[in-house]
C-alpha cells in the first residue's frame, strides 16, 4: 500500500503543503485552510505550528531551545491556552487585549509574533480536538537533527540553499514551480518539506526523536512534544583491499 503523508507550514495566504508519496515529493500546493488537505486523511501529517497548549511554559519549547545553540530565539513561546480559547469565542481580537489576558493568567504577556499566529494555532487546535492526528514539527529542530548542526538563518541565501541540498540528499526534491508559488515565501516551502519528511517516518514506523523525551504535560489527552526524525545511518562502503 502506498504511503501518503503531508507537511504543512503557515503562509500569508493560508498553508503551503508538501505531499510525499512513498518518501518522494508528489505535489506542493497552497491551501486556504488546513482541513482541505486532511480529507482524505493522510497516513501522517507534520505541521509547523504549536500543538498542545497550556497556561504555562511548555517543556517542548524549552527542550527545542536547548538543542538550537545560537538559534534559540527561533523557538518562540507558544500562545497560552487562555488566549486561543478567548480568540475562538471572539472575546479577544487584538494584541493588546491578548497580552493583557496572558499576563493576568500566566504572569507574562505574548509577543506580537505569537499573536499573529493565533488564528492558525486555533485552526490546528480545532482540528486536533476533532480527532485529526497532527504532529508538531519545528523545522529548525528538524533540520538541526538531520544535519547534525544548527544551520544558517533560513531566510539567507546560504540558509535556503543548504536546506534544499539537505532535503535532496534524503530524496525530497522540490519542484521549481507549483500553483500559488508566488504567494509563499521560499523558507515556508522548505519548512513544509522537512515537516513532511518527519511525517513520513511517523507513517512508516521509523525512528523518531521526541522533545522532550518524556513529559508530564498533556493537552487533548496527548503528550505535548515536538517530533523530529534522526538521519538514517550511514552505510559503510565496500572495504578497499590492497
Amino acid at each position: 500500500m502506498s504511503r501518503a503523508v503531508i507537511g504543512a507550514d503557515g503562509c500569508a495566504v493560508g498553508w503551503v503543503v508538501v505531499h510525499l508519496l512513498d518518501g518522494a515529493v508528489a505535489d506542493v500546493e497552497v491551501a486556504p485552510a488546513l482541513a482541505e488537505v486532511l480529507d482524505p486523511a493522510p497516513a501522517a501529517a507534520g505541521v509547523d505550528m504549536p500543538i498542545g497548549l497550556l497556561d504555562r511554559a511548555r517543556d517542548a519549547d524549552t527542550a527545542a531551545r536547548a538543542m538550537l545553540t545560537g538559534r534559540a530565539s527561533s523557538v518562540f513561546s507558544s500562545p497560552p491556552r487562555c488566549v486561543v480559547d478567548a480568540f475562538r469565542t471572539g472575546t479577544v481580537n487584538e494584541h493588546a487585549t491578548a497580552t493583557a489576558l496572558a499576563d493576568r493568567m500566566t504572569g507574562t504577556g505574548i509577543s506580537m509574533q505569537a499573536w499573529r499566529l493565533v488564528p492558525k494555532v486555533t485552526e490546528v487546535d480545532d482540528l486536533v480536538a476533532a480527532g485529526h492526528d497532527l504532529r508538531e514539527v519545528h523545522p529548525e529542530v528538524a533540520f538541526a537533527v538531520l544535519a547534525g548542526d544548527v544551520l544558517p538563518r533560513k531566510r539567507s541565501w546560504a540558509g535556503l540553499t543548504t536546506r534544499r541540498a539537505i532535503l535532496e540528499r534524503h530524496g525530497i526534491v522540490l519542484p521549481e514551480r507549483f500553483p500559488g508559488d508566488e504567494d509563499v515565501a521560499p523558507d515556508d516551502v522548505v519548512d513544509a518539506a522537512v515537516c513532511a519528511w518527519v511525517a513520513d517516518a511517523v507513517a512508516a514506523g521509523g525512528p523518531l526523536l521526541e522533545l522532550p523525551e518524556t513529559t508530564a504535560q498533556y493537552d487533548h489527552g496527548r503528550p505535548i512534544t515536538i517530533t523530529a526524525r534522526p538521519p538514517p545511518p550511514v552505510t559503510p562502503g565496500p572495504r578497499r583491499t590492497s
